[in-house]
């Protein structure tokens, strides 16, 4: 039985709730308790957890509300805690109250509840009872004489105000300053209201509270500030409210802050916006059935009913006051009477004693009618024995077919378990197959992995060669080349009598020059000795050396690396992207001074090259300059990259290592 419970309570935490973060935080805390290995104590933590859940779920409307109820009720049971049956009182209080509409029954728990609590160390609890009181009060406040029972409401805030001072609970001190506020507001004695409110607020702003308080404090002093006419602060209070209500899907708080908001703009507000109003009541009818407590729907109905005859809208307006008739039939004035009656014979002192004593009746009656008396005894207690023994023959074929109906349930309970082996065995089988298949793709995986290593090896090592024979091609013929046909240009010295002449064969003389500077600096980078020896912080730094060399603009490097070496692929593609920036510097960029960054921080790895220059305008951007050819390596590389052109050009490299 104990284990049939436990697995229905997981059931409960695991599945009931979705869409609330405080149900989901609850739900966990059950989980994680039920969980536990059993004892005295653990049942306790086990029905504290169950019973703040239970309340929130109560609260919530969740669909599980009664089951979970139902399982603290046994789980109370079973412990024979007595502070348990007090708290199982204060949810079924609460339940009694929300669920069923019977404020009645929900009182006399809650009483009950407060009986049993005292005579117990549990103050917590004993503060629940009394905001169940204090709660039930408030709703069931009509036109009848109220005093008393708003006076009651009050008293057991304040009882709860006390004890939460006791055990240091901020959350039930600023319940019960609340429930105090809101029994002043509904007397309209705006000052006690404001100061009780107070009180609350500067707990709320030192110390951190539950869902259900701060819900409490924005909702009321909402209305506070809509009873003295101060309606833009109430407005800001009830968005509040619904702001931190729309996450939890808290159909009660949605309904009545969008009640209270179309009461506002229909009636209160200077210009009235009856169409704001109306999607307001529709709003607040739609959670209030959501919600399913037949006083939100009502008033609901009854605000739609207004503000619909109030447009003009009478077909409509006629609906709704059918449904607000109907449904407050419900709510009559003698359920309400029912409870304050039921309040006033609980707090009675004075216990009425039936009399039983049968020597009062020998005494009253003569000896013949004493016999008399003594026959029809006898007779009734034939009749009750005959009875006795007709009920155990019913009962002793009650156990045959019981017990029949067990031999078939454990017939049927042995096929069950037959084909539960059955499904065990393939689902094994098909385990032990999925374990197979993921390590066969598991070291597939690992051998091509292995592969794509050797392959990016050769490929690499492939480029280092091609790159040295095209460097070697380069500085011996193409530069050898080039540099000859300077020669014999300059060996000329004609005399031109026509000065475009000269400028054009001067001109082409320099063009030839910067052409044998550049291939002769490419052919120098391509592949440096630098790089494969001593590695990307010597090759840069001698590539800046040759850069300063040509004496057109002035670049400087700056690097935490030192002689750490990083791995070829990205040394040898950084290198060919500064040589690939460094060349756009000198071409296009008009520079006159450049800088080379490349930092190490952590595991990234950070290049920097920025100048002075014109920028890169629209047209070249479109043209490339080569820098498709770096987006290319820095993706080959994983890496980011950035480019800023408002002065000069700064281009920054993110690479993970």
């Amino acid at each position: 039985m104990r284990k049939i419970f436990f697995i229905v309570l997981l059931l409960i935490t695991n599945n009931a709730f979705a869409g609330r973060p405080v149900i989901d935080s609850l739900s966990k805390k059950v989980k994680d308790i039920s969980i536990q290995k059993q004892s005295f104590g653990r049942d306790i933590a086990l029905i504290n957890a169950l019973w703040e859940l239970g309340y929130y779920a109560i609260y919530f409307r969740e669909k599980n509300d009664k089951l979970l109820l139902d399982s603290l009720q046994r789980l109370t049971n079973r412990t024979q805690w007595q502070a348990g049956k007090g708290i199982f009182l204060i949810n079924q209080s609460f339940y009694d109250s929300y669920a069923r509409n019977d404020f009645s029954s929900g009182l006399t728990n809650a009483l009950k509840a407060k009986e049993i609590l005292r005579n117990t160390n549990n103050a917590r609890a004993l503060a629940y009872a009394n905001l169940r009181i204090s709660s039930i009060m408030l709703w069931n406040l009509g036109n009848e004489k109220k005093d008393k029972f708003s006076i009651a409401g009050i008293q057991a805030a304040k009882e709860m105000i006390a004890l939460g001072k006791k055990i240091h609970d901020f959350d039930i001190q600023c319940q019960g300053y609340i429930y105090v506020a809101n029994h002043y507001n509904f007397s309209k004695d705006s000052q006690n209201a404001l100061q009780n409110l107070e009180k609350a607020d500067e707990i709320i702003s030192k110390y951190k509270v539950g869902y259900l308080t701060e819900n409490l404090f924005y909702g009321t002093y909402g209305v506070f500030f809509s009873y003295t006419n101060q309606f833009e602060k109430a407005l800001e209070y009830w968005e509040k409210c619904l702001k931190i209500a729309t996450p939890q899907n808290d159909f009660y708080t949605l309904s009545s802050m969008n009640r209270l908001k179309a009461d506002y703009y229909y009636q209160y507000a200077k210009k009235k916006d009856f169409d704001t109003a109306l999607k307001l009541a529709q709003e607040s009818y739609k959670y209030a059935n959501q919600f399913g407590v037949l006083k939100f729907i009502t008033n609901a109905e009854r605000e739609l009913y207004m503000i619909n005859r109030l447009k003009g809208n009478n077909a409509v307006a006629l609906v709704y006051l059918e449904r607000f008739w109907k449904n407050n039939d419900s709510l009559s004035r003698e359920k309400i009477q029912k409870v304050y009656a039921d309040y006033d014979l609980a707090t009675k002192e004075s216990q009425i004693h039936k009399l039983e004593n049968l020597q009062l009746i020998k005494e009253a009656q003569s000896k013949a009618h004493e016999l008399e008396y003594l026959k029809t005894l006898r007779a009734k207690n034939d009749s009750l024995i005959f009875q006795k023994n007709e009920k155990v023959a019913s009962e002793y074929k009650l156990i045959l077919r019981e017990s029949e109906v067990k031999k078939l349930e454990n017939e049927k309970l042995q096929t069950e378990a037959s084909q539960q082996k059955t499904i065990l065995n393939l689902l094994i089988i098909s385990l032990l197959l999925g374990i197979g298949l993921v390590l066969y793709f598991f070291k597939n995986n690992q051998k091509l992995k292995a592969k794509n290593r050797e392959i990016e090896g050769a490929l690499l090592k492939g480029q280092t060669l091609e790159r040295k024979r095209v460097a070697q091609e380069l500085h011996d013929n193409l530069s050898a080349k080039i540099s000859g046909i300077r020669w014999r240009l300059e060996a000329i010295q004609p005399n031109f009598s026509v000065e475009k002449h000269k400028q054009i064969y001067e001109s082409s003389v320099n063009a030839l020059s910067e052409v044998y500077t550049d291939v002769r600096l490419i052919s120098h980078n391509l592949l440096p000795a630098e790089l494969e020896t001593k590695g990307l912080v010597a090759a840069t730094k001698n590539l800046v050396q040759e850069l300063n060399s040509l004496e057109k603009t002035k670049f400087c490097f700056d690097s935490n690396l030192n002689t750490e070496r990083l791995p070829n692929k990205i040394e040898y593609e950084l290198f060919s992207i500064i040589l690939e920036l460094s060349n756009n510097i000198l071409k296009h960029s008009e520079a006159t001074k450049a800088m080379i960054g490349l930092m190490k921080e952590d595991n990234l790895l950070k290049l920097l090259v920025k100048d002075n220059g014109v920028g890169i305008d629209n047209k070249h951007s479109k043209k490339g300059m080569g820098l498709s050819n770096i987006q290319s390596r820095v993706a080959a590389l994983n890496g980011n990259l950035s480019l800023i052109t408002d002065a000069g050009v700064v281009v920054n490299i993110d690479i993970l290592i």
